[in-house]
């Protein structure tokens, strides 16, 4: 099952550009304070595998949810991925004021794998609630952020880091990990990934810790891609 989710990433990435095209576009400015929500899970069938996607839901407004979307790794395969388990959320309020929040939950088929669709929401004054990333999805092996670096950018920054699994080596061994920094384009209106890299080094897996750290270790270069004129 692992293998599958491991596949369907690479393909999610090779289809980047075609995502981004796709994406919802919104204004810069004006950006309004994220109201009070609740989540709410995904469906499950009588495994406890997920049969819908998990709910982010506006309190007092009856249907204004955002639900997220499933993805089918294969366009001829007839698995849908639905990402309905473990919703989580993050409030990330912005420098010059409003916020947004920062929302994911979790398809699991099973296996030792899991995957997680990352999500960054914003609140419009139509009571619309907009997803501003393309699609982002992180396994259960790995590191992710949101950062604030104002000399950067006035919007929070996603940083992620996954594993990369090279022929021979175990799930959780050692591995390479591919870093991926989402920055907010003023001017689309949306997050863009601004760079891609694969680190030099490798970091322990899920056979050696219990959480996978490896963009603290990895700040400094990330930093010199993100502050690079050239970006």
């Amino acid at each position: 099952m692992f293998r599958r989710i491991s596949g369907f990433l690479w393909v999610a990435y090779g289809l980047f550009s075609i995502s981004v095209c796709c994406a919802q576009s919104v204004k810069a400015d004006r950006v309004t304070e994220f109201p009070s929500f609740k989540i709410i899970h995904g469906t499950t069938d009588s495994d406890g595998f997920p049969t819908s996607g998990a709910k982010l839901c506006l309190l007092g407004s009856v249907g204004n949810c955002y639900q997220m979307p499933s993805e089918r790794p294969n366009v001829s395969d007839s698995l849908v991925y639905e990402f309905g388990l473990e919703p989580r959320s993050e409030q990330l309020p912005l420098l010059d004021g409003g916020s947004f929040v920062f929302f994911w939950s979790q398809f699991s088929g099973g296996g030792s794998g899991t995957l997680d669709r990352l999500a960054i929401l914003r609140y419009e004054p139509d009571r619309k609630i907009i997803n501003l990333l393309p699609f982002v999805g992180v396994t259960n092996q790995s590191d992710r952020a949101v950062w604030q670096i104002e000399k950067v950018s006035r919007f929070p920054i996603l940083m992620t880091a996954d594993f990369y699994w090279m022929e021979g080596e175990t799930h959780f061994a050692d591995h390479f990990y591919t870093i991926d920094a989402y920055l907010f384009d003023a001017e689309k209106g949306r997050y863009v990934r601004a760079f891609s890299y694969r680190t030099s080094k490798k970091y322990p897996g899920l056979d050696k810790v219990d959480q996978i750290h490896v963009l603290g270790a990895e700040r400094a270069e990330i930093m010199k891609k993100l502050e690079a004129p050239s970006r």
